[in-house]
């Protein structure tokens, strides 16, 4: 749409006799298509990607297990460090 169209709109709008609660719905309305405008980022797309890749999927037992061996190992050796 162009500047004129624009003002013209704009002028539309402006002499209608719209109540406060009107103007309130329009504005949301017109926000409204602009969040829908938007781009996503790379990072955005990248993360809409993965989103639930994992979804239904159970850990292996033993992956598991190591996961939490390291982190015991790792707590110890914090807590040898703060004595």
């Amino acid at each position: 749409m162009n500047v004129a169209s624009m003002n013209n709109l704009w002028n539309y709008l402006s002499g209608l006799s719209l109540t406060a609660k009107n103007k309130q719905w329009l504005s949301q309305k017109l926000l409204e298509s602009t969040k829908l405008d938007k781009v996503p980022s790379k990072a955005e797309e990248a993360l809409r990607k993965l989103d639930g890749c994992w979804a239904g999927e159970d850990l292996d037992d033993a992956l598991e297990d190591e996961i939490l061996s390291i982190r015991k190992q790792e707590a110890r050796a914090v807590e040898s460090m703060d004595e």
